[in-house]
């Protein structure tokens, strides 16, 4: 059992992974962890009676699912991993069944498999609470829509209103539309050109501008590739609210001009998440790599302006994903994915797989 207290904020980790925390009666609740800190099973029950009442009534349900399986009190999605999932995904996991959402199930599968890959059992436990905290969204293969600032560092041929404008159109047409980008035309500058083609140039070629963080401006962010850092190189501790690692944050959160000029939507695959922080008002994760897709704009007030489309070439990120080496859980004592032979690669095939399909 892990006891953190931040101000008015204490949260307790237990060792099967799950939490509870409060901003209510904090310094006697303080008191009550230091006397019982040896006396895990006590705590847990006098802390999470309520959770376990619901939990129960959450087991029954699960009981009936054909997607999750219940062994004692934890639940598993076997199909992809043999890691226990946290209650408050397993609540939306059941919702999606019982109302038949193949497609909300499809999501969160995919979702899952990512998570079941990240190292972090932290993670793998805060994650989608962070998410649903935050109102962020996850996409259809699985990855997290997130948003931060950046400054540019180089000009181009393509100003960043242009490249918002042809990035912008291309989506609608795409995925809106439900249009061939490459028989539109698209007026830029003073020329009209196929609006598909010019995309091109933009997300391949070297006709966007390239953009960096403003805190250290040592990144090199383009639309369209993945910035990274070896993951070792990051901050894992999620009580370190701003720290060593690659930033982004919920729509919430993040507000125009803070911390650079231009505004970014990108992917983020859960696998690459390292920490989530625990403190309700703080909508910043880090990550050791994250993919850049848009350019956003923000109303009079700083905040963001959610698009129109929904987003779907999160496929073409997975597909330029590489891993090496099997899938490694050792953190977590008697917690291994099935098929431990299988590899990285392999388990994003997986997902392709199951998007082709359908």
């Amino acid at each position: 059992m892990k006891v953190f207290r931040k101000h008015n904020y204490i949260q307790v980790e237990f060792s099967d992974g799950s939490t509870f925390s409060s901003t209510e009666n904090v310094d006697s609740l303080w008191d009550f962890l230091q006397t019982h800190k040896d006396e895990e099973g006590a705590v847990k029950k006098e802390l999470l009676k309520e959770e376990l009442y619901q939990g129960k009534e959450l087991l029954e349900r699960v009981k009936a699912s054909h997607v999750l399986t219940l062994r004692g009190n934890s639940v598993y999605m076997l199909d992809v991993s043999e890691l226990s999932i946290p209650e408050d995904f397993v609540s939306k996991i059941i919702e999606a069944e019982e109302n038949g959402d193949e497609q909300e199930l499809m999501k969160f599968k995919n979702f899952w498999t990512l998570v079941s890959l990240n190292p972090d059992s932290r993670v793998r436990n805060n994650l989608f609470w962070f998410i649903r905290k935050w109102d962020m969204q996850i996409t259809e293969s699985g990855l997290v829509i997130a948003y931060r600032n950046a400054d540019i560092k180089e000009e181009a041929k393509y100003t960043t209103d242009q490249v918002k404008a042809v990035i912008n159109a291309y989506y609608k047409e795409k995925y809106l539309n439900h249009k061939n980008p490459y028989e539109e035309m698209f007026s830029i500058g003073e020329q009209t050109k196929n609006l598909g083609e010019v995309y091109d140039e933009i997300v391949n070629g070297a006709d966007s501008p390239i953009y960096t963080d403003q805190h250290s401006h040592s990144t090199t962010i383009t639309l369209g590739h993945p910035v990274s850092i070896p993951r070792e190189e990051c901050d894992a501790d999620q009580e370190h609210s701003c720290s060593r690692g690659l930033h982004c944050g919920a729509k919430g959160w993040l507000k125009q001009n803070y911390y650079g000029t231009v505004g970014l939507m990108v992917l983020v695959n859960p696998a690459n998440v390292v920490a989530v922080p625990t403190i309700d008002e703080y909508g910043k994760m880090r990550t050791c790599e994250y993919f850049p897709v848009a350019i956003i704009d923000f109303d009079e007030n700083g905040d963001i302006i959610e698009n129109s489309y929904s987003l779907h070439s999160d496929v073409a990120y997975l597909k330029e994903l590489r891993y090496e080496g099997d899938i490694n859980n050792n953190d977590i004592d008697g917690y291994e994915i099935s098929h431990t032979h299988a590899t990285r690669e392999e388990m994003y095939n997986s997902i392709l797989s199951r998007l082709n399909a359908d």
